[in-house]
C-alpha cells in the first residue's frame, strides 16, 4: 500500500505544479493582452488624428496645411507631402472642409507596425461664381499604415478605400 500512496502523492503533486504553471501562464497572456490594447488604441487615436488633420483645410489659411501633417508621418510621407502643391481652385473658389471621425478599426497589428481603418465624414463649402454657396457631405473609408516611431505611432502610407456621398434623411 505504501508504494501506491506515494504514487498518488506524486501524482496529486504533479497536478498541483500543472495548476501553478496554467494559472501564471493564464496571467500572462492577460497582462501581454492588456498591453497590447494600449498599444491598439494608440495607433487607433494616430491614425483618427490623421485621417482629421489631413481632410480639414480652410481655403484662408492654405499656407500651413503640410505643416499641421508632418508631425503625424513617417520621414517617407513627409516627403511626398513636402512636394505636394495646393490646388489655386482652393482660394479662387474659397474651399473649406471639416472632418470628423465616425469609427476606427484595427485590421492588422504588430509590435512596429499597424493598419487602421478610418471611416469619417466630411463637410466640403465652396463658393460657385453662378450658383453661389455650395455645401457637399461625404463619407470615406481610408486604411492607414502606420509604424512606430520613437515611441510614437507614425502614418506611412494612406489609401482610400471608398467614398459616397451622404443624404441628409441617411443615418449615421
Amino acid at each position: 500500500m505504501i508504494p501506491s500512496r506515494g504514487a498518488a502523492y506524486a501524482l496529486f503533486g504533479l497536478a498541483a505544479l500543472l495548476g501553478i504553471v496554467a494559472i501564471v501562464s493564464g496571467w500572462r497572456g492577460v497582462s501581454r493582452m492588456a498591453g497590447r490594447e494600449d498599444e491598439t488604441a494608440a495607433a487607433s487615436a494616430a491614425a483618427a488624428r490623421f485621417v482629421v488633420v489631413v481632410g480639414t483645410s480652410d481655403w484662408r489659411d492654405v499656407s500651413s496645411y503640410a505643416e499641421h501633417l508632418r508631425p503625424l508621418t513617417t520621414d517617407a510621407l513627409r516627403e511626398v507631402l513636402a512636394e505636394a502643391a495646393i490646388d489655386p481652385a482652393v482660394r479662387d473658389h474659397q474651399r473649406s472642409v471639416a472632418t470628423a471621425v465616425e469609427s476606427v478599426s484595427v485590421t492588422a497589428f504588430s509590435r512596429g507596425e499597424a493598419t487602421v481603418v478610418v471611416t469619417a465624414t466630411q463637410s466640403r463649402s465652396w463658393r460657385d461664381a453662378k450658383a453661389g454657396p455650395q455645401v457637399e457631405r461625404v463619407r470615406q473609408r481610408t486604411s492607414c499604415r502606420l509604424a512606430r516611431e520613437g515611441g510614437r505611432w507614425l502614418v506611412a502610407g494612406i489609401q482610400l478605400l471608398s467614398e459616397e456621398p451622404v443624404r441628409a434623411d441617411a443615418p449615421r
